[in-house]
């Protein structure tokens, strides 16, 4: 796996319309028209060679000294560099995470099912027009075969944890992307349409989740824990400072005022809803799986607070908060 860090959009030039996305899934397309669909581990390679930019613009300081001080903390930490550029880095960021996860796959093995595993790959080709077949062939981005023996060494509890992130990271701007075009487009259908592309990357960023931390409890407080206390990075490291759940959230909090009465009103916002969800439970299950039940989070103890509630309690408070406010956006029946 590569150890070069992932270039990043920045969150705040991710294309906002179904216009932006198509021209940036246009240059993709082309960019990648003489390969064929990725199964093995050469294609992917080669697939992702041919991605990658051959450089990008740094994305320079976007906001207040001590958020982008956290911000760009986080980034470091998790090997992601925040470009400016075209919408198509957004694309090629998505994909270039996804093969990266498809050959972590190829190496050590999961718990995901094998529709878990092709679905944790496959948003790329959503957004890139590829039919998405039933078998997954349609898809740009295949799986290998899945094992069933988990990461047993430190090293690569390391690396599933750090491009598990990234990937995260990927699906939740495509969560923001599908839902700035949902508000742009201008039918109920365009905007339906565009929240059946949100349902998608939520559950696969749930997914994401799920396999970042999917390795033993004894390896998370071995190395995964102790690796992101000081003098690794600074007191109080959180989930708090991930760069694109900051502008997700900043992009759901207007979402239901900025959609058509009927489509709020629809069976594919409560979808969306649940979908969403399903994400934040995937957080509170990570939390769970590495002693959240029990102990506080990093940024708990760094505060010294003492109320008695656990981290994962603090991220189920979290989640119902940000729920209860969308839900909050759905005329009563």
């Amino acid at each position: 796996m590569t150890t070069q860090p992932l270039p990043l959009l920045h969150a705040r030039e991710l294309p906002t319309t179904g216009e932006e996305l198509r021209a940036a899934a246009s240059t993709v397309n082309a960019l990648i028209a003489e390969l064929p669909a990725a199964p093995s581990a050469p294609d992917l390679i080669r697939l992702r060679q041919v991605l990658a930019p051959d450089h990008y613009e740094p994305a320079g300081p976007q906001e207040a000294a001590s958020l982008e001080e956290a911000f760009s903390e986080h980034d470091a930490f998790f090997g992601v560099a925040r470009a400016h550029g075209t919408a198509d880095l957004f694309l090629r960021a998505l994909l270039i995470a996804e093969i990266d996860t498809a050959l972590d796959l190829a190496r050590t093995a999961t718990s995901l099912s094998p529709a878990e595993c092709s679905a944790l790959v496959s948003g790329g080709s959503a957004l890139l027009g590829r039919r998405r077949a039933r078998d997954g062939s349609g898809d740009l981005v295949r799986p290998p075969e899945v094992r069933t023996a988990l990461p047993a060494d430190e090293h690569t509890a390391q690396q599933r944890w750090r491009s598990g992130h990234r990937l995260v990271f990927t699906h939740l701007q495509a969560i923001t992307v599908t839902c700035g075009c949902a508000v742009h487009a201008r039918t109920a259908a365009g905007q339906s349409a565009y929240l059946e592309d949100t349902v998608l990357f939520c559950t696969t960023a749930a997914l994401a989740m799920r396999h970042a931390a999917d390795f033993s409890p004894e390896l998370y407080v071995r190395s995964i824990r102790p690796s992101m206390t000081p003098p690794h990075v600074g007191a109080g490291f959180s989930g708090l400072q991930t760069r694109d759940h900051h502008y997700l959230v900043q992009s759901l909090d207007s979402l239901g005022t900025r959609l058509l009465p009927d489509v709020v009103a629809g069976t594919t916002y409560r979808k969306f809803e649940e979908a969403l969800g399903r994400l934040y439970a995937a957080h509170v299950h990570v939390c769970r799986r590495f002693g959240g039940d029990t102990n506080a989070s990093l940024r708990m103890e760094a505060s010294k607070e003492d109320s008695g509630t656990t981290g994962a309690e603090r991220a189920r408070q979290y989640a119902g908060l940000r729920l209860r406010k969308l839900g909050g956006r759905r005329p009563a029946a």
